[in-house]
This record gives C-alpha cells, structure tokens and sequence, in this order.
C-alpha cells in the first residue's frame, strides 16, 4: 500500500519532459481520479480535455505565454469549469469560488494519482483564456481553470522549503497558538 502522504509530499511540479510517450492506460487513470474529486453538491461541473496532438500542444503553449517546454510533456490536459452549473444552485458565490474549488480538488486529485503512477506534472495557471478557448474550440460559457502537463521529467528538482507547521495553524481563532 502507497502512503498518500509521502506520496504528496514527494511530488514536485517538473518544468521539463522527456519527449517520451505516455500510454491512455495511465492518462485514464489520471482523469479518472480527477473525476472522482468531491465538488460542491456533488455537481461535477468538470471537463477534461486530453491533448495528445503536437501542433494542439504547441498552440496551448503559445496561449500559456510561450511555455513552449510544456509541449514536450506526452499529455496536456487542459481542465475547465461549466460555472453556470454551480450557479445554478449556489448562485454568485458558486459561479465564482466554487466552481474554481471544485476544479482544483479535480486538478490536485490528478496531480497526486499522476505521482502514483510513476509520471511527473506541472500545473499551468498561466495563459491567456480567449487564445487557449479558441485553440480548443472551448464555448464562451466555458472556463478553463487550468492546465495539467503530464509526462515523464527530464529531471526531478529538489524539495522546495516548506513554512513550519507550528507558523501555519491556529486554535480556535485567529493567531492563537
């Protein structure tokens, strides 16, 4: 049996890929754990969009501000929200925070199954939202949150320094330790 925390606490954002296939088995297991991610109401106001095309990942690289060393990675995977879903039972908080919450547990579940697995990630935020929806013919009604490059790295960096957990939590109220 893993231990999940080892395993979170061993997985590194990786910013170059070796440019070596990725086979569907291990991307639908990867998806897959994004799907099963909790979201408010159980909506599941999420889609995946899995590129494997080379010109589609240089395009999604070129809307990512030109992190070209993304379209080396054997898989993007670019995840949106249908916020009108969660606004539709959450009203405007649900449009603007739980859609992009729900997202996020979906995108760290992958990030941490993707580690299981054997494959390295980098969770993009960076890009420019109209570019990547019209490279991926994504409607207007869409959002994209985020996008996952999957793939095996060309080197693993180091553990970055991590805050103490003594300066991080609080009891019962605000700055009491």
């Amino acid at each position: 049996m893993v231990d999940v925390v080892e395993l979170i606490k061993s997985r590194r954002t990786v910013k170059q890929f070796l440019p070596k296939f990725v086979d569907w088995d291990k991307i639908s297991k990867v998806v897959d754990a994004g799907r099963h991610a909790p979201s408010s109401g159980n909506i599941q106001n999420w889609k995946f969009i899995v590129i494997l095309e080379p010109e589609i990942k240089q395009k999604v690289a070129q809307a990512s501000f030109e992190q070209y060393d993304i379209s080396i990675a054997g898989a993007l995977i670019v995840v949106v929200s249908e916020p009108e879903k969660v606004e539709r039972y959450y009203g405007l908080r649900g449009e603007r925070l739980y859609s992009i919450q729900n997202c996020a547990a979906a995108i760290e579940n992958m990030l941490i199954a993707a580690q299981s697995l054997g494959l390295s990630t980098c969770w993009v935020g960076g890009f420019n939202e109209d570019e990547l929806k019209s490279a991926l013919s994504i409607p207007e009604e869409v959002r994209p949150q985020a996008i996952i490059a999957l793939g095996y790295a060309k080197e693993t960096p180091g553990k970055p320094p991590k805050y103490p957990l003594e300066s991080l939590v609080y009891f019962n109220r605000w700055r009491n330790r």
